[in-house]
C-alpha cells in the first residue's frame, strides 16, 4: 500500500504547486484546476439493496482535476448511512432470539433498547469530460464514469443502553447478522459544476447511479427460521459464496469544491 500512496501524495503536491500559480482568469479562459471535494448524496436503494435497506445518506470527499481541456478526473471516497430498513427485526435477527414482537432480551431480563441501521462505504476513481455552458468557460454540464468498490451492512446500536446490552448480537456475534457483502461497483453521473473566482462559490450538482456486483462477506449466518413444511426450526447456516446480489443506488448528489488556484485580482480603471 505505501508504494502506492507515496506517488498518489507526491502527484497530488506536484498538482497543486502548479495550478497555484496559474496567472490565467478562470472567468474569462479555461485553466487547469485541482480542488478538494466535500460532497453529500441522498440514496433511493434499487435491485438487491431495496430488499434490506431504505433510503439513505451517503458522506464524502476527495480529489478532483480539471484540465485545460475541460476533462475531469476524481478520486473520492464515501461513507454510507441510514436509519431505514426495509426487513423487520425478525427478519434481521431470525426467531431464535427475538420474541415474537422482535424484541431481544437484554442482560437484565427486561427488553434491551438498540438500533438498526445500514452502514456501508463505497470508493472509486472517475473520468468525465466538461462541456461549458454560459460565459465561463470552467463551468457547465459534466459527465463522469468510474469503478471502484462498495460495501454495505445491518449495524445494531445500543450504546445509549450500556446497561442493558444485547448479548446475543453483541461482539462478534453480530457479525452473524449484519448481512455484510461487498464487490466492484460502476459508477455513472451527470450534472451541472460551477467555479468561480471565489472560493466560496464552486459547487455541483449531479444525478448519480452506482451499481455493485456483491457477494456475501460472512461464512455463517445465525439466524433461525420456522420450516412451514415441517413446523422445525432450522438455522440459515453457511452462505455460499457463489452467490451473487445486485446492489443498487441512485440519488441526487451535492458538491463543494475547494480550489487551489489563487483568486484573481480585480481591474480597476482611472480616468
Amino acid at each position: 500500500m505505501r508504494k502506492v500512496f507515496i506517488p498518489l501524495f507526491l502527484l497530488l503536491g506536484i498538482t497543486l504547486q502548479l495550478s497555484a500559480q496559474l496567472p490565467k482568469d478562470i472567468m474569462k479562459e479555461p485553466i487547469p484546476v485541482a480542488m478538494f471535494q466535500v460532497t453529500y448524496a441522498f440514496h433511493i436503494p434499487g435491485m438487491d439493496t431495496k430488499d434490506l435497506y431504505g433510503v439513505s445518506n451517503n458522506l464524502g470527499g476527495g480529489f478532483v482535476y480539471k484540465t485545460e481541456s475541460n476533462w475531469i478526473f476524481t478520486a473520492n471516497g464515501n461513507f454510507i448511512f441510514g436509519s431505514k430498513l426495509n426487513i423487520d427485526r425478525i427478519g434481521v435477527f431470525g426467531e431464535g432470539i427475538t420474541t415474537n414482537d422482535g424484541e431481544i432480551i437484554g442482560s437484565t431480563g427486561s427488553y434491551s433498547t438498540f438500533e438498526i441501521n445500514q452502514r456501508g462505504f463505497h470508493f472509486q476513481a472517475e473520468a468525465g469530460k466538461l462541456f461549458p455552458f454560459g460565459t465561463n468557460p470552467n463551468s457547465g454540464f459534466f459527465v463522469q464514469a468510474g469503478l471502484g468498490y462498495l460495501r454495505n451492512r445491518i449495524r445494531v446500536d445500543y450504546q445509549q443502553n450500556l446497561l442493558n446490552p444485547p448479548h446475543q448480537v453483541d461482539g462478534d456475534y453480530q457479525y452473524g447478522y449484519d448481512r455484510m457483502r461487498g464487490g466492484p461497483a460502476l459508477h455513472l453521473e451527470a450534472g451541472y459544476l460551477l467555479l468561480s473566482d471565489t472560493r466560496l462559490l464552486n459547487t455541483s450538482i449531479a444525478f448519480e447511479v452506482t451499481y455493485a456486483r456483491t457477494r456475501s462477506l460472512r461464512d455463517y449466518d445465525f439466524r433461525v427460521f420456522t420450516n412451514p413444511e415441517t413446523g422445525v426450526m432450522e438455522p440459515v447456516g453457511h452462505i455460499d459464496p457463489s452467490i451473487r446480489f445486485n446492489d443498487f443506488y441512485y440519488g441526487i448528489r451535492v458538491t463543494w469544491n475547494i480550489p487551489t488556484y489563487e483568486r484573481q485580482p480585480q481591474d480597476f480603471y482611472y480616468n
